[in-house]
């Protein structure tokens, strides 16, 4: 007789989604476990004896392979904007605020000399430690600069997510890093905060709310966050100028987004678990 298999995951509270937030989120996670799968099913073991001899002869199991096959398909995709695509959906499925886009370009956008001056100035100081990130009194400074000279184009600047009248008609403008970037990856995404920050004192329209996003936190609460490349260029255990994690989740998509989001995601994981089942012929995977 079968034992039955321990659970590792539990429903986080109550929390469920909306039908039309599932749907577009269902449209992401097809999409990751698509191709993978295929490649799975299409895994020829003969012709991987006799192209991978050394490796058939190492690990002579055709369900190791098969799974290894679409381990390495899988990680590739989630790997290509998973939680943009995730976060696309959740803030298009949100009738409150406006349409969502990945990748989003602003171009066309221009700065003064001084204006880029501030903010290498900002980036240098934040660099050397000879002074503490503080989001607001930054943004302060560059919108203090004199716009009355000369302006050149700042070159395409992307962000990760942008959703439009995300509040008093303003967009967000969103720069998604997994929670342990490096400090070039911080200070680049300063710079761009910053850089977006100047370009629209020079526009008519509303200058975007820009935030720094970790789409989780491995630390639990943020006060305890412990990786230290950043926080010499965020106040990250403050979350200045940032959304870490449920206040992400939940600020574009409602109050508990982020467990409704891990419940959905739980119960597309049976599916496919069932699916790849079948597919290894080993109910005990």
């Amino acid at each position: 007789m079968k034992e039955e298999k321990d659970e590792e995951f539990d429903y986080i509270g109550g929390c469920t989604l909306d039908d039309k937030t599932k749907r577009e989120l269902k449209k992401v996670t097809d999409d990751f476990f698509e191709r993978p799968i295929e490649k799975a099913e299409n895994f020829d073991w003969e012709e991987f004896k006799r192209n991978e001899t050394f490796k058939a002869i190492m690990m002579p199991s055709e369900l190791f392979w098969i799974l290894a096959n679409f381990e390495r398909s899988f990680t590739q995709k989630l790997g290509e904007q998973m939680y943009e695509k995730f976060a696309k959906a959740v803030a298009n499925a949100n009738d409150d605020i406006g349409d969502a886009e990945t990748q989003y370009e602003l171009i066309g956008k221009r700065l003064t000399n001084e204006q880029e001056n501030i903010i290498e100035d900002i980036i240098s100081g934040l660099d050397n430690r000879d002074r503490d990130p503080d989001w607001e009194k930054e943004k302060k400074e560059v919108k203090e600069v004199s716009l009355d000279k000369p302006t050149k184009s700042t070159g395409k600047i992307t962000w990760d997510l942008w959703i439009k009248d995300f509040s008093n008609g303003r967009p967000l403008a969103v720069e998604i890093k997994t929670p342990k970037p490096n400090k070039d990856q911080s200070m680049e995404s300063k710079r761009q905060m910053l850089k977006t920050v100047a370009v629209y004192e020079h526009e008519d329209e509303p200058c975007p709310i820009v935030r720094f996003v970790f789409p989780f936190n491995p630390y639990g609460d943020l006060a305890d966050y412990g990786h230290w490349p950043p926080q010499s260029i965020f106040n990250v255990t403050e979350g200045d100028g940032m959304l870490v994690g449920k206040e992400f989740w939940d600020s574009i998509g409602g109050e508990g987004t982020r467990e409704g989001l891990y419940n959905f995601l739980l119960e597309e994981s049976g599916d496919n678990i069932e699916k790849l089942e079948r597919l290894a012929g080993d109910s005990e995977l």
